[in-house]
């Protein structure tokens, strides 16, 4: 288990990787047909959810107590690992 700031300081630096992902994401998805946007909808509200799900473990994570650090860092990180899932998948699917 890292200290607490240290392994914040990972997830911000994790962060900033996704925020050019999803920059990306954005610029190819605003170039595709209404169709193909409507076809990935669901796709791209899961990356939504997967997000909002990581965002909320880790508000978790900043204020817990000692105990319960490695449990939530376990949980950060397997919503790190859904959410780049369901980035790289999105990704993928578009042209």
């Amino acid at each position: 288990m890292q200290p607490r700031e240290a392994y914040l300081d990972r997830v911000t630096t994790e962060v900033e990787d996704l925020a050019s992902r999803v920059a990306v994401l954005k610029g190819r998805f605003a170039k595709q047909k209404v169709s193909v946007k409507l076809d990935h909808y669901w796709e791209l509200e899961f990356v939504r959810t997967r997000f909002t799900e990581f965002k909320r473990r880790i508000e978790a994570l900043e204020y817990a107590d000692e105990p319960e650090m490695a449990r939530l860092q376990e949980n950060v990180d397997v919503a790190w690992k859904e959410l780049m899932q369901a980035v790289d998948t999105l990704m993928a699917a578009l042209p």
